[in-house]
């Protein structure tokens, strides 16, 4: 899984762009999945088990990332963001500009040290003060590598393993969760169950969930389950901001919710049934609620609603060039899933699904 997990780091995968991650997922849950298709938004679906009962496992495949927005004549790239980015994080990162021609690696630029003024230095980082130099010396030499506006932009591919037990990377949000798909497909593979289990690599979760939601739309499922990532505590932020901390195990999330009211109260029942399958099987875990949201908000509210666990795996520097997981998470969030799935038949999901 380690390995699978940095191969796809190093894919790039904005959303709306997720091609090539998406020709990934399509490749490796083949090896495990009688049925694996690809909707016309992009997400892989594939299918194992049978029974009149369903559930589905969701992670999205996109990371956030920047769009070519204009092309001045010195041949330097101005852009707008693709998705959640705190503007701070850009200053002098090596980019990949994502072409039909190829990949192009740049810096994005900021004005000098030397010739910032006082009063520069107290102005807020603007995107408008920010562009990409990718060495070129004219528009029409960026215009001759095919570079154009609309193409997208990932952060350059960085992954590393340093001390025990943590990781490095661009893109851990949420390629892990992928890692952890395709870990349970191969898995699941040689259960037999009652019930039918669906595998959904999701798109465009970094601009509003649209992918999950048009693939609960088309399943129809009657529950699911949530893998992402979720902010982890750091030496700076109070605790009752981020109650999350990495190698701690995976987290087991209540409520979500952020400024424009997408979000989701997850299932009580299939929140305990997830505790319940840590505690027997002594897998350390962590609860939360989070002002953000998932996937499980437009899955949740699909066709005539449907229950919804969310199962995250810490990491620090969220949407940032560099983002760090402790792989001992990553691995704890996989063996928990397994477990859940492993044990479920159609009544307990019955059970589960059941409000009253």
């Amino acid at each position: 899984m380690l390995k699978i997990f940095e191969t796809l780091t190093e894919i790039p995968g904005g959303s709306g762009f997720e091609e090539k991650i998406i020709e990934f997922m399509v490749a490796e849950l083949k090896r495990n999945l009688p049925e694996v298709s690809v909707d016309p938004m992009g997400n892989v679906i594939g299918k194992t088990g049978k029974g009149k009962k369903s559930v589905m496992v969701c992670a999205h495949t996109d990371e956030v990332g920047l769009l070519v927005k204009y092309i001045d004549p010195k041949g330097y790239i101005y852009f707008d963001l693709n998705g959640m980015i705190d503007e701070r994080v850009l200053l002098s990162t090596k980019v990949d500009i994502c072409t039909d021609k190829g990949i192009y690696t740049g810096v994005v630029g900021v004005k000098n040290r030397h010739l910032l003024t006082a009063e520069d230095l107290k102005r807020p980082i603007s995107i408008s003060d920010l562009w990409i130099d990718a060495g070129a010396e004219s528009a029409e030499e960026i215009k001759r590598w095919g570079i154009e506006i609309g193409d997208p932009i990932v952060f350059h591919s960085n992954f590393q393993k340093i001390g025990k037990d943590t990781i490095l990377s661009k893109a851990i949000d949420n390629r892990a969760g992928c890692a952890i798909l395709i870990n349970l497909t191969e898995r699941m593979k040689s259960k037999k169950i009652d019930y039918q289990l669906f595998f959904v690599a999701a798109v465009q979760e970094e601009v509003g969930s649209r992918g999950a939601k048009v693939a609960a739309q088309t399943i129809k499922p009657d529950m699911a389950i949530v893998i992402d990532t979720v902010p982890a505590s750091d030496p700076i932020t109070p605790p009752q901001q981020a109650t999350a901390e990495c190698r701690k195990g995976p987290v087991i999330r209540s409520m979500d919710v952020n400024a424009l009211g997408w979000g989701t109260i997850y299932s009580k029942k299939i929140r305990q049934k997830l505790i319940q399958t840590a505690v027997k099987n002594r897998i350390p875990h962590q609860k939360d609620i989070f002002r953000t949201w998932t996937d499980a908000s437009t899955i949740h509210t699909s066709g005539k609603g449907i229950p919804c666990g969310g199962i995250y795996i810490p990491r620090r520097y969220s949407h940032s060039p560099v983002e760090l997981v402790k792989w001992s998470d990553v691995e704890r969030t996989a063996e928990l899933l397994f477990l859940f799935l492993k044990d479920l038949n159609s009544p307990v999901i019955d059970d589960l699904i059941r409000k009253v």
